[in-house]
């Protein structure tokens, strides 16, 4: 007999084949059960954990707030929003735009004005604001209070009063507002602005809707002044004038670094600012502080003199009463920054200062007085 056919003989004879097959189920039935009963007293098990801790509550909020950070960066990089309004030939166009500009920029500077503003314990004052002047070069022999451990803060480093004869303002009428670099300068051809070929942009766009038209014999002029990180923060007024809006706009906060610039269509137009406008000799002046990453804090010193005109999504206007003497203090930067101005002036005025050039407050930025 073949060694299969012995084999099932064998068994069919010692246990007898119905056996062995209702012994299978039995075994298959107590192994089902089995298991039944150990999901069961698993689940009765779970029903008597302790409630969850709070390490695990804080696991779950980090996990829950990368989720939601991460759904709204996709929101905002698909999604058509202000920057397509402002610029759709560009921001529908170019995925890498609309990659950078959905970056958490604006909630990491409003920490880091937070920050700014914590005092910071006397002992660790000086190596932490001595390391930062060293590696941003901020000139301290400049400040009246030379001492670092007099700084409470990281705002109060950044605007620390300089000494008069540190900054000597010009007897000509128009002067720099910040120490810093210019970036761009001239003409408003057309009422259009033009920082880099093909990202021009109307006056209005960045300044706001009441721009009046200028007068016979006059042009209207840009100049735009980058303010480092190292350098003093606060803004002076470049001109003797009288103030009568404050338009709010609110916005991004990308960066404002040239390179940036050459690179980000309409950028002053996407970020937050805010814009004085009113009169001088030669007609209309306006000087806007331009709001960068790590400077969603722009502090200026009109709170007195404010009425609300208007508010709608895009800006908010108010009405100003404040006159302005050449050098006198108009605001502070929390970090580096821009100034842009654009004002009126008689057509043959000719500039002192180039783009590239480092300025300082209270320098003359014309040749001769017009």
């Amino acid at each position: 007999m073949p060694p299969l056919l012995t084999k099932c003989y064998l068994l069919r004879q010692t246990f007898g084949m119905s056996k062995f097959v209702s012994n299978h189920k039995i075994i298959h039935l107590r192994y089902l059960s089995t298991e039944s009963k150990t999901s069961s007293e698993n689940g009765f098990v779970m029903q008597k954990r302790k409630p969850p801790s709070f390490k695990q509550f804080v696991k779950w909020g980090i996990g829950g707030g990368i989720l939601v950070a991460v759904g709204s960066f996709f929101v905002n990089v698909f999604v058509q929003d202000y920057r397509s309004q402002k610029d759709p030939k560009h921001y529908y166009s170019d995925w890498k735009l609309r990659l950078y500009t959905s970056l958490p920029l604006a909630g990491v500077s409003r920490s880091f004005g937070y920050v700014s503003r914590l005092t910071v314990p006397t002992f660790l004052r000086e190596p932490i604001f001595g390391a930062f002047a060293r590696a941003y070069d901020c000139r301290i022999d400049e400040a009246i209070e030379k001492d670092l451990r007099a700084y409470p803060n990281f705002a109060a480093f950044f605007n620390r009063p300089l000494l008069p004869s540190a900054r000597p303002i010009s007897d000509i009428s128009l002067v720099s507002p910040a120490d810093g670099i210019v970036l761009h300068y001239g003409e408003v051809v057309g009422r259009r602005i033009e920082y880099v070929k093909g990202h021009d942009y109307e006056v209005t766009d960045f300044l706001g809707p009441s721009v009046p038209e200028v007068r016979p014999g006059n042009l209207l002029y840009q100049v735009v002044i980058y303010l480092a990180p190292g350098d003093y923060h606060a803004f002076h007024s470049p001109v003797n004038w009288h103030v009568s809006e404050k338009v709010h706009h609110p916005g991004f906060l990308l960066s404002v670094r040239p390179a940036v610039l050459d690179w980000v269509p309409k950028l002053f137009c996407l970020n937050e600012r805010v814009v004085l406008s009113g009169q001088w000799r030669h007609g209309f002046f306006s000087m806007s502080a331009v709001a960068a990453t790590n400077v969603g804090d722009i502090y200026i010193d009109l709170e007195k003199n404010e009425k609300p005109v208007i508010k709608t999504e895009t800006h908010e206007v108010l009405a100003v009463d404040k006159v302005f003497t050449k050098g006198s203090k108009v605001g502070e930067f929390r970090l580096g920054s821009t100034i842009v101005l654009i004002f009126e002036a008689p057509e043959h005025v000719k500039f002192a200062v180039r783009a590239g050039d480092q300025l300082r407050y209270g320098q003359s930025m014309i040749v001769k007085e017009v």
